[in-house]
């Protein structure tokens, strides 16, 4: 009996200053399970720094994903990178 798995990815998160300030690090490198939506993601990673949310209501926090802006649909890939931009 073949067991379907999903495989952990991983991809790297890259912060800018103002989100630096909250993280306290350039990145980060989480390990994911394969098939993890964009906003699925987006929810771990508020999970892990609230502080971002606050300082950064909606529309003040710009996402490029493999250089792109990503949509509600993107699944992530290992090896993706996910770079946050704040908006003041």
């Amino acid at each position: 009996m073949e067991q379907n798995f999903l495989q952990p990815i991983k991809i790297k998160v890259c912060y800018d200053e103002e989100v630096k300030k909250i993280t306290g690090k350039d990145f980060d490198e989480p390990i994911i399970s394969e098939g993890l939506s964009f906003p699925n993601f987006l929810y771990f990673l508020f999970s892990s720094y609230p502080e971002i949310q606050q300082k950064f209501p909606p529309g003040k926090l710009g996402f490029l994903l493999n250089g792109k802006k990503p949509t509600d649909s993107d699944i992530l890939k290992d090896g993706d990178e996910l770079k946050l931009i704040g908006i003041e």
